[in-house]
């Protein structure tokens, strides 16, 4: 047992030791660039009695708003804010590490492989895991796909909505986990779900509108009027079309980022969206093709997982914002691609996740100076992520149908020793 207990505890143990090296100086603990400093602002006002959107202007969900005022409990110094935060998002890491252990024991991957290659993150995203709240959201998708593979729809969707109500980008896992549902003859599951997970959304939007109708709306129009983040893939689509003399491209400071301003930004922005909703339909397209052979393995389970967390690797590849910290939100897909031992797409996710760790903060001014070596590094991340985007989505769409000839599901699963009844 005490033999078990450490090959249990041995993950966090990892987390422990690779977060501790984000708190160091050097490349992994450069905070030059941080949205900290906000955050401490937000938690002040809060504490002292302001309310988000009717007295103070908060572009983020209503969720997020406890989330951030949390640490200051503690104390609103700039250090003692910083080190707050940091331990509610070793908190959170340690939920994530737990979260794809129990998913990969559920799809037939390899749990411990999960843990640790999720315990190893921090070395590969630096400082930003833990200056920035995006693990909040990235836990509760993962809580959300653990219940939706437990059958417990109900619950797993409500709590998608809650990671909605945190930050927008779960609401991607929606069309994938109703799909899913529906695919599997579960349809009133599918619809009582996505009820609930509404329910939940206007509750919560709910209060948001009740303190101030505008104020809420502000929030909403703060993110459809802003440009596209320099980072992105439209932007420097744009940055290209200038270079071959398709217009002028203009570097702008806006919404608290740098945004690319280009005649074509509209139509880009466009297209890359289409992109986008391209990539949730191929999804969509595994999910409605279960496997006839599930044997009970994972592998059928692993299509809404692996469909899931492809969408909102998706909705950061192609999106008009590609700041940093969204590659928190491919940390699962390269921790499960590595327990399901699909080299390629855990290798795509990470090298994306490592580009970013090189380009940013250090050479971030260089992006916004348009300075070619910079662009071409995060040309290259972006080229990653859209490549680990494409082999997730093969990936689904192939695991649908048994091999030609077989009764078995194409992907090659993991066994483990049988497990007990339930007591």
């Amino acid at each position: 047992m005490r033999a078990l207990a450490g090959v249990r505890a041995f993950p966090f143990l990892v987390l422990a030791a690779s977060f501790t090296v984000t708190l160091l100086p050097g490349p992994w603990g450069d905070e030059s660039v941080t949205d900290l400093f906000l955050y401490r602002s937000y938690a002040d006002l809060f504490l002292d009695g302001s309310l988000p959107y009717r007295d103070v202007a908060f572009e983020y969900p209503p969720l997020a708003a406890p989330l951030l005022g949390l640490p200051a409990l503690l104390g609103s110094g700039d250090d003692a804010y910083r080190l707050a935060f940091a331990a509610l998002a070793l908190v959170l890491a340690a939920g994530l590490v737990a979260l794809v252990g129990a998913l990969a024991r559920r799809t037939g991957g390899d749990p411990r492989r999960a843990m640790l290659a999720a315990a190893a993150a921090p070395l590969f995203t630096g400082a930003m895991l833990r200056t920035h709240f995006d693990l909040a959201p990235v836990a509760l998708t993962l809580g959300a796909l653990l219940l939706l593979v437990s059958n417990r729809p109900r619950a797993g969707l409500a709590v998608l909505g809650a990671g909605v109500m945190t930050k927008g980008f779960p609401v991607v896992v929606l069309p994938v986990a109703v799909t899913w549902l529906a695919a599997h003859g579960r349809r009133r599951e599918a619809v009582e779900g996505g009820a609930a997970m509404a329910l939940v959304v206007i509750a919560i939007a709910g209060v948001a509108v009740a303190l101030s109708p505008s104020g809420a709306a502000d929030a909403v129009t703060y993110h459809l009027d802003r440009p596209v983040q320099v980072e992105s893939a439209p932007a420097l689509a744009l940055l290209a079309l200038d270079g071959l003399g398709g217009g002028r491209a203009d570097v702008v400071h806006s919404h608290r980022s740098e945004g690319v301003e280009h005649p074509a930004s509209a139509a880009v922005a466009a297209l890359f969206t289409a992109l986008l909703i391209g990539a949730v339909a191929l999804m969509m397209a595994g999910a409605a093709r279960p496997s006839t052979a599930d044997a009970g393995d994972g592998s059928d389970a692993r299509v809404l997982v692996l469909g899931s967390l492809a969408a909102v690797t998706a909705f950061a590849t192609f999106g008009k914002v590609l700041s940093p910290q969204f590659l928190i939100w491919v940390v699962p897909l390269a921790a499960l691609a590595f327990a399901w031992r699909m080299p390629a797409l855990a290798a795509a996710a990470t090298a994306a996740i490592a580009l970013t760790l090189v380009e940013f903060p250090a050479h971030y001014a260089d992006v916004v100076a348009r300075e070619p070596a910079a662009l071409w590094l995060v040309a290259a991340r972006n080229a990653t992520l859209a490549l680990a985007v494409a082999l997730a989505s093969r990936a689904v769409l192939i695991s649908g149908a048994p091999a030609r000839g077989s009764a078995r599901s194409r992907w090659r699963v993991r066994r483990g020793p049988p497990r007990p009844a339930p007591r």
